[in-house]
């Protein structure tokens, strides 16, 4: 039943920055503190251009209950969720809920990690992924609870607007899924990497167009703490070679 009513929330929230931008990002935030959410197929450019200036969609469609039983299904769920998010030509709360979403995905990561890995490294790395991508959820939220903008900054339909080619680029290499070494520990540092190399990209572009002080203060906070756990994740696989193809 709490799994049904965070999608209604989610749903209810969608409509025109200027109006819904804050209760939107609410919404998007019960999903990634929950680590769970709605899913919807990705939509093209004519279907998102209707999505932001035409009636608001029926309600996304539920994700299973079940949490994902391993690392990749948890990596494909999050793209899934990344592409049912609705932009809505706001720099700031897009990022925002992008980056919500993003964190989720990491928290699903971690959490695989910690009930099945067995390497204390990646074991204290995952539960420093939990704590610091629980605290940027939080910020993320007190950021945009006050006044929504005013109106769009940009078009999502538009595939030659800038924003949306960063956040194009950024999203790209997750539906990419890499060859994987095979054991838990070594997969978790695979797409932990990815998904930090994912995450940057997305912080950067908020730092290129975002306004709100708040979420660029978080946005710095992402490259500064991610950059460096990139670096970790990659001596760690250059230290284990026998688990690594």
């Amino acid at each position: 039943m709490l799994h049904i009513l965070r999608c209604s929330l989610l749903a209810a929230a969608h409509g025109r920055c200027f109006r819904f931008g804050g209760a939107r990002l609410l919404a998007a935030l019960l999903m990634a503190l929950a680590v769970s959410g709605c899913t919807s197929e990705p939509d093209d450019s004519a279907a998102h251009e209707a999505e932001v200036h035409g009636p608001a969609k029926p309600a996304l469609a539920p994700a299973t209950a079940a949490a994902p039983l391993n690392l990749a299904d948890s990596l494909q769920l999050m793209v899934r969720e990344l592409d049912a998010v609705r932009r809505l030509g706001c720099w700031d709360e897009d990022f925002a809920a992008l980056m919500a979403v993003h964190h989720a995905g990491a928290q699903r990561l971690a959490a695989v990690q910690l009930s099945r890995g067995k390497d204390s490294t990646l074991r204290a790395m995952a539960q420093q992924v939990l704590k610091s991508h629980e605290k940027d959820t939080h910020v993320l939220a007190l950021a945009l609870k006050r006044e929504p903008p005013a109106g769009q900054e940009y078009r999502p339909g538009n595939r030659k607007d800038p924003f949306v080619r960063r956040i194009a680029a950024a999203l790209a290499p997750l539906r990419q899924l890499p060859v994987l070494p095979g054991s838990l520990d070594a997969d978790f540092a695979t797409l932990m990497a990815l998904h930090h190399r994912s995450g940057v990209a997305l912080a950067q572009a908020e730092l290129a167009f975002g306004r709100n002080a708040e979420l660029r203060e978080a946005a710095r906070r992402i490259v500064r703490d991610q950059q460096p756990e990139i670096k970790q994740f990659q001596r760690w696989l250059q230290t284990h070679p026998t688990l690594t193809p």
